[in-house]
């Protein structure tokens, strides 16, 4: 499995037309479970993005995917990074 990050922000259109933001943020964060990645955290941040999530997918197509999928429900946009622990990183130096 490999790791990857995602960064998400709402969509500031989102923010006015959404009746209901918190309904529709939870429905962009179920494309995670509908395509059985496993997000091992989410954190919502008080900084340049609103939400961070952590999550192992089989491979990078399913990351896009993942991505693709967030970002066609118009509410949130998403930057999504693969990353390696430093640990393992750490032995290429």
């Amino acid at each position: 499995m490999a790791t990857f990050i995602m960064a998400m922000n709402i969509i500031p259109s989102a923010k006015k037309e959404q009746p209901d933001l918190g309904k529709a943020i939870n429905a962009s964060l179920e494309v995670f479970s509908e395509n059985k990645v496993k997000v091992s955290k989410l954190f919502a941040t008080l900084g340049r993005y609103d939400y961070l999530a952590m999550f192992y997918a089989t491979d990078q197509t399913i990351a896009f995917k993942v991505a693709s999928q967030i970002n066609a429900k118009g509410v949130l946009d998403t930057e999504t990074w693969p990353v390696v622990p430093y640990e393992e990183f750490s032995h290429y130096f």
